[in-house]
């Protein structure tokens, strides 16, 4: 890669400026436009909670209307159709009534039938009460009689607020304290149900039948499931974990029923319509207030929008590194090219010139031949490995690229390499030392790569060598590895490149480059040769005191190693491409 190309810098510039631009405003828009939204949201969240709260109210109002009303019809409409409250009458046939209703209908604590109560001097006037026994009254009993009492109190009342239970019209509903009770007590809830008796000839009334529910079956058996009931089926906005505690209390403050016992936040109080005019309901959330539970849930879509914005950044990122990356290569491909091109155009440049020399006969002098012989023969081989790179790295791209794996001595494979560049390494004015011990373990390697793998590394030593001109070769055993190391006294490698070197076309940024060419390929190649050999390569470099590369090679067979141990001499193993090369 170039440094300091304009080309790089202005298109980095552009594509950050329309990264901004195109990309970032609009996330701070969309940002800001989410931000506000979910204000708003939070706003609406609270209203929509109460109004669900207050929807759960009626809904347990309207229930426990029903539920009233199915007891009267079943209790009272039967046996009024019975009833004629003549002198025919007889105290056997209303307790065989009564009495009737009491074995099916468990929840009547009381049930009852009064003729005449408006005119008390009416001598045929009288009562019948039944709870477990059958008791009669006669009109000058209501008086006198605290149960009677308190059923005619309890019906005036019912009668004169008009208190019809349902659309039917059919039933008074009345709930009354307990007016004989000692002041020491808690006064008690009776809840009535009144059925109007008429004369079926005149249609005036003639009195009245009644019962009272078990105030025990209207806590237990009435609003706690219906309560429930509500509480489960309804399609609620308000989330699941979140439980809603329910109360509800007569006119003075007493509770006669709550699911969730203990002090609560109630959100939404109301007073029950009739014919329940004298409870009051209050309904909110355990251990939440109406705020803590909508802000809950503005943090929740903050966090999800959060989330989302995450990932859009990421892909944003991850695309402009993408571009950036496809940018970065195609200014190293056409560096490639052009490295290639003089690369190539300076070996044939002068093999054409000296042979040229050569064969129009200018040289007469014997040794000055030889030395045109032997420039012309390292072009040729100058030639002949740049091409083996670029051959070999097509085949690494494409996937094609084999090896062929034996039994070899790495030291011989080292020294003949060695021997065929030492020539050049002398001429070029540096000097060699190496360290090659006898008895190395036998390794399984393809001697061509790893041979081009050390040829390449001394090409680059030779190349980046600038005033102090030293290469030292040392190879070693160091635990389970054989160890290869190339060190050279040339510029070296800054520490923020070191990581690069070995990625395609790519090319130290020093000062040297312009001066020296090459392709980018060389140590791509190595990395990818030591990788297929299962092996490690990595570099310690200081800028201008030169580097060393280290190659550690396994001594243990790996498994691409026993394949070609157990397989005919010259057998091809195929290497997976790593996605890095």
């Amino acid at each position: 890669m170039l440094r300091g190309s304009p080309f790089k810098i202005s298109s980095r510039k552009k594509l950050i400026v329309l990264a901004a631009v195109a990309v970032l405003l609009p996330i701070w828009l969309l940002t800001y436009t989410q931000y506000r939204s979910l204000l708003e949201l939070e706003k609406k969240t609270k209203g929509a909670y109460k109004e669900n709260l207050r929807q759960n109210l009626l809904d347990v109002e309207r229930k426990m209307e029903e539920k009233v009303e199915d007891i009267a019809h079943r209790a009272l409409l039967p046996a009024a159709e019975n009833i004629r409250l003549s002198k025919k009458e007889t105290a056997a046939q209303f307790e065989k009534y009564f009495s009737a209703v009491r074995q099916t209908q468990p929840e009547v604590e009381q049930i009852f039938v009064i003729s005449n109560p408006g005119v008390e001097n009416e001598k045929d006037a009288y009562g019948y009460v039944y709870s477990n026994i059958l008791f009669e009254y006669k009109n000058s009993d209501f008086k006198k009689n605290a149960d009677v009492r308190e059923i005619l109190s309890a019906f005036d009342e019912a009668s004169k607020m008009r208190n019809f239970l349902g659309a039917s019209r059919r039933f008074l509903f009345r709930q009354s304290g307990c007016s004989e009770c000692s002041t020491d007590e808690k006064p008690g809830r009776e809840t009535y149900l009144f059925y109007p008796l008429l004369n079926f000839e005149t249609q005036k009334p003639i009195g009245f039948a009644g019962l009272i529910v078990s105030e025990n079956y209207v806590r237990d058996e009435m609003l706690s499931p219906i309560v429930a009931e509500v509480l489960n089926s309804r399609d609620r906005i308000i989330p699941k974990h979140v439980k809603i505690a329910v109360s509800v209390g007569d006119g003075n403050g007493r509770e006669i029923f709550t699911n969730l016992p203990g002090q609560h936040q109630y959100i939404i109080e109301s007073d029950f319509n009739r014919p329940f005019t004298d409870w009051k309901a209050k309904i909110g959330f355990k251990n939440f207030g109406l705020d803590s539970l909508a802000r809950d849930g503005f943090l929740q879509s903050s966090a999800a929008s959060v989330l989302v914005l995450l990932f859009l950044i990421a892909g944003i990122f991850l695309t402009f590194r993408a571009i950036s990356r496809e940018m970065r290569l195609a200014q190293m491909k056409s560096a490639f090219v052009s490295n290639v091109s003089h690369e190539l155009k300076t070996p044939l440049s002068l093999i054409s010139l000296f042979a040229e020399i050569l064969e129009l006969g200018r040289v007469k002098d014997e040794e000055k031949k030889r030395e045109y012989y032997r420039i012309i023969g390292e072009e040729i081989r100058r030639l002949n490995k740049l091409i083996d790179n670029i051959l070999d790295f097509s085949k690494i791209e494409a996937g094609r690229k084999a090896y062929k794996f034996a039994e070899a001595d790495i030291g011989e494979v080292v020294e003949n390499v060695i021997s065929v560049y030492q020539h050049q390494i002398i001429n070029s004015g540096f000097q060699l030392k190496t360290n090659i011990p006898e008895n190395l373990p036998t390794i399984s390697i393809d001697r061509d790569a790893i041979s081009q793998a050390i040829l390449n590394l001394l090409d680059n030593a030779v190349k980046y060598s600038a005033e102090t001109k030293e290469i030292s070769v040392d190879v070693k055993t160091q635990d389970s590895f054989l160890r290869i190391e190339i060190t050279d006294r040339g510029t070296g490698i800054p520490r923020a490149e070191q990581k690069k070197i070995f990625e395609k076309f790519y090319r130290a940024g020093n000062g040297l480059i312009h001066d020296v060419k090459g392709s980018g390929l060389g140590l791509s190649l190595v990395k990818h040769i030591i990788d297929a050999h299962r092996g490690k390569i990595s570099v310690e470099s200081e800028a201008g005191k030169g580097s060393r590369f280290i190659i550690r090679l396994p001594l243990a067979p790996t498994a691409a190693n026993r394949k070609s141990s157990n397989s005919t001499a010259g057998e091809i193993y195929k290497v997976a491409e790593n996605s890095n090369h």
